[in-house]
């Protein structure tokens, strides 16, 4: 497996793991509601690209193909963790978090924080994440808890 930068020719592929991951994986802990609303984000060209590439994105592949993703925006916000709905708990989500985290100390971050979704919550947790909060967000018209999760650098 290469980790490598996002770049703009990634961006239908990102897109369509980010969907395929969600309705794959989602309804184990979200409603049919809940899962097509958060899916559909991909779907927005404009707003998926800058979710992309208007932070450090970190993109892992094998030979044939793309296996995930994830973001850090340069105030230390972790904007996305997403592996493809068929390569789960094969270690690709731990290389990435690692990469995020390897970046962060890279460039003097002092504080990573992230919004987890249930789905997501184990890896940030294996990774020294506390869990602070929760938050409800809305995405058309549908409600979601999430949990906001935060590693300060003397951690890192």
């Amino acid at each position: 497996m290469q980790i490598r930068l996002a770049q703009e020719a990634d961006l239908p592929t990102l897109a369509a793991l980010y969907r395929q991951t969600v309705f794959a994986w989602g309804p184990q802990h979200y409603t049919l509601a809940q899962t097509a609303a958060w899916a559909s984000f991909a779907a927005d060209a404009a707003q998926f690209r800058a979710f992309i590439l208007e932070v450090t994105t970190f993109v892992a592949c094998d030979r044939a193909s793309i296996l995930g993703f994830a973001g850090i925006d340069s105030n230390g916000h972790i904007a996305s963790v997403y592996v493809r709905h068929d390569c789960l708990h094969q270690g690709i989500g731990s290389a990435l978090m690692q990469t995020v985290l390897d970046h962060a100390q890279e460039t003097g971050l002092q504080r990573l924080y992230a919004e987890a979704s249930e789905f997501s919550l184990g890896l940030f947790q294996k990774f020294d994440f506390h869990r602070y909060d929760t938050e409800i967000v809305e995405r058309k018209g549908v409600q979601f808890e999430r949990y906001l999760v935060e590693r300060q650098r003397q951690k890192f």
